[in-house]
């Protein structure tokens, strides 16, 4: 009777302590299962725009994943960045190449396409027009430029993990783990995770992008090619509808539909008989840059890097065991989203 008391005590221990290292901000060393909600990131993590349906927008949060504490005494190193914001012309070939661009500084380690993570399982016509761009039939062989105003706030970087040691119950459960079924691996990677959170920036950006046939996106490339040599970054009628095949709508990473608003009102760029929502403005108006940057808060997540848990295994073979078998499956997932 007593052993079995004792047996109660130290389970509930256990038990206790998994659900203290439990969070769902942004706690760097901790694990997060990347399958949970792998194609739909995003939902988990402010990482672009989104329509709402009522005016009522609840306060935003970069990052709001299930994540454990695996690590006991991880420690880790942070920048705080209150400087002005920096102004980006971004050239993307394709579609997907956009995607690739605006996701540039989030790493998943074992896939070569991060936002398909964030985004893989949403359809076409979501992910345009969360950028800002409206389907037209003239996708095949458009081209695409991003620009965007980056605002960075923190950013957050793991420390050397060759002295830490792992929680208890992670190592209980690492020594009953029989590696040679897959099954029960991947039951793991549901309790403990796949990867860590090695470094993570926060802060807001505000974007627009603009789409182009190829032939009229080439010859930007070689103005903005020439600009870089001769120190002129007058590319106004490069933007005007002569060139143009679609001007995307103004958003802002953290969604904050005031801020939307107010640029599209204030950030105007008259040619000809008319005027349209254009950031290019933004390199006319030092006055107008100003003032957007201070609406760029803290809401946004920027950059993002996950590792493997190869740290977690004492035994370097279990280890790559566990993170080949996690890799393989991203893979996978990454052909099929």
């Amino acid at each position: 009777m007593l052993l079995f008391s004792l047996f109660l005590i130290f389970s509930c221990d256990v038990c206790v302590s998994e659900k203290s290292d439990l969070g769902y901000g942004l706690n760097i060393g901790n694990a997060i299962d990347v399958f949970a909600n792998y194609g739909d990131l995003s939902q988990v993590t402010q990482v672009v725009s989104a329509d709402y349906e009522d005016e009522k927008q609840e306060p935003t949060v970069p990052f709001s994943e299930k994540n454990i504490r695996v690590f006991t005494n991880a420690t880790s190193s942070e920048d705080n960045n209150e400087a002005s914001s920096q102004m980006d012309i971004l050239l993307c070939e394709t579609f997907e190449n956009l995607l690739d661009t605006y996701f540039s500084n989030f790493k998943i380690e074992g896939t070569d396409k991060p936002w398909k993570a964030f985004m893989g399982d949403w359809i076409f016509d979501e992910m345009l027009r969360t950028l800002g761009i409206i389907y037209d039939g003239k996708g095949d062989n458009c081209c695409y430029v991003l620009i965007k105003l980056t605002k960075i706030h923190k950013s957050v970087k793991l420390d050397d993990l060759s002295q830490v040691t792992i929680k208890d119950y992670v190592e209980t459960a690492i020594d009953e783990l029989d590696f040679r079924d897959p099954i029960k691996v991947r039951k793991f990677m549901k309790s403990y995770g796949t990867h860590y959170i090695d470094s993570y920036v926060t802060g807001n950006f505000i974007y627009q992008v603009f789409k182009y046939k190829r032939n009229w996106f080439n010859i930007l490339k070689a103005k903005i090619r020439n600009a870089r040599h001769t120190g002129s970054s007058n590319l106004r009628i490069y933007f005007s509808s002569i060139f143009l095949t679609q001007v995307g709508d103004i958003k802002i990473a953290s969604g904050n539909k005031t801020v939307e608003d107010w640029a599209r009102r204030n950030l105007r760029d008259s040619q000809y008989l008319y005027s349209r929502p254009s950031l290019l403005r933004l390199q006319y108006s030092p006055k107008l840059t100003s003032k957007l940057n201070q609406f760029l808060d803290n809401g946004a997540l920027l950059g993002l890097s996950l590792k493997t848990l190869r740290p977690l295994f004492r035994d370097r073979r279990k280890g790559n065991l566990y993170a080949e078998l996690v890799e393989n499956d991203l893979q996978l997932w990454e052909v099929n989203a």
